[in-house]
């Protein structure tokens, strides 16, 4: 799929997104962020992009945070009540 072809299905979802959500910064993640120069100038957007810093990396470090996260919780134990 050509750049172009690619923006013209992000614009749809994002016209769908600001008319949901107006959000003030839209990020733009995944492997695509690395080539943000390539396809940037045919988004149309009212909000401000940016590439997600981390590009790719952001998913995997986002997912392996939440397991760290979900480790350190404590489970709930079983009380007995007394008779």
């Amino acid at each position: 799929m050509t750049w172009k072809k690619w923006a013209k299905r992000v614009n749809e979802f994002l016209e769908q997104l600001e008319a949901m959500l107006s959000p003030d910064l839209i990020i733009i993640g995944g492997g695509v962020s690395k080539h943000h120069e390539k396809f940037f100038p045919l988004l149309k957007s009212r909000s401000p992009m940016l590439p997600a810093q981390l590009e790719n990396e952001a998913g995997i470090i986002g997912a392996a945070l939440a397991a760290r996260n979900i480790a350190r919780t404590p489970k709930p134990t079983k009380t007995s009540k007394a008779a």
